[in-house]
């Protein structure tokens, strides 16, 4: 199988055709085409960590514990990676009273401009397609079954059943972990019985009914330098 820095090379490699394509450039060196793919994947890599790190200090875990970014902690990576264009301090725009959203702006009209189009033209190539892999999908298929891409990285999932575990005590790895679960709530040590829930003895005097081992035992208030009569 191929390793996945591999395979996401391989899947981002088009899009950046694509963008050379639109804006102007029909040729490149195959070392130049890796060069940009994998500038342009340490650029996305490092916007991703830094949304996430917004996402983890301005919002608060949901039940769920799934965290998801908003607009507001993309915009601020975005400004972090230098995506958008320098605007004025906090300071200088508390102090005239007008947020700066020049950069802001710049990228709306970049995404919403001719350039942006055109990439999506050439991305895309098709009227159906809303996105490049559906475009890709679209142009290798006849039809519209998906099939042939169930279990790879472009189609859905295989559904496998439960996995049987042959040759064990349990038949199940979800047996072999609640039994472990169980194992590990389990006491590890009975609690010592007390004074009064200890079974009474033949007389009812708590006493134990066994009888001594030796004559050691049962010397009593004797003590142990006394002589004792061991016939």
């Amino acid at each position: 199988m191929t390793p996945p820095p591999y395979l996401y090379h391989a899947l981002l490699r088009p899009s950046i055709l694509q963008i050379l394509r639109a804006a102007g450039y029909h040729g490149a060196r195959t070392s130049v085409l890796d060069s940009v793919t994998d500038m342009a994947a340490r650029y996305l890599d490092a916007l991703c960590r830094l949304t996430a790190t917004f996402a983890a200090h301005n919002n608060e875990e949901p039940e769920t514990g799934e965290l998801v970014p908003t607009i507001v902690d993309v915009r601020m990576a975005l400004q972090q990676i230098g995506a958008l264009l320098p605007e004025k301090s906090e300071l200088e725009q508390l102090y005239n009273g007008v947020e700066d959203t020049r950069g802001v702006d710049a990228f709306v009209a970049w995404a919403a401009g001719p350039v942006n189009k055109e990439i999506k033209r050439i991305a895309l190539d098709s009227d159906e397609a809303t996105d490049y892999l559906n475009a890709l999908k679209l142009k290798h298929s006849k039809n519209d079954d998906d099939s042939r891409y169930t279990g790879s990285l472009l189609g859905k999932c295989i559904e496998h059943g439960n996995v049987e575990v042959e040759g064990g005590k349990y038949h199940s790895i979800a047996l072999w972990e609640e039994k472990m679960k169980e194992a590990a709530r389990r006491p590890t040590s009975q609690p010592q019985p007390q004074e009064e829930d200890k079974p009474e003895g033949i007389n009812g005097d708590r006493e134990d009914s066994r009888p001594p081992s030796s004559g050691l035992s049962s010397i009593g208030d004797q003590s142990i330098a006394d002589p004792m009569d061991l016939e």
